[in-house]
């Protein structure tokens, strides 16, 4: 699956701000979309996995608790 750039930049912008929000904000913001979708054993396998596979100093570390800077391109007039 491959994603457009500008909705790969408009899903990064609402995962920051959504991040700002907190963690309520942001599990109620799963809980909707798997409520939509009717995919909550899915989510929920996928948290667990998350919680045994990774940790957050270990993403710290390893540069993968933020996004990679976005290229900058010159626009001529």
């Amino acid at each position: 699956m491959t994603i457009h750039p500008l909705d790969a930049l408009r899903l990064q912008r609402g995962v920051e701000h959504l991040h700002q929000l907190g963690p309520r904000a942001t599990a109620e913001l799963l809980a909707e979309l798997t409520a939509r979708i009717g995919g909550m054993p899915a989510l929920l396998r996928l948290l667990e996995e998350y919680q045994n596979r990774l940790s957050p100093k270990l993403l710290r570390s390893a540069g993968g608790d933020r996004f990679p800077r976005r290229p900058l391109h010159e626009v001529r007039a």
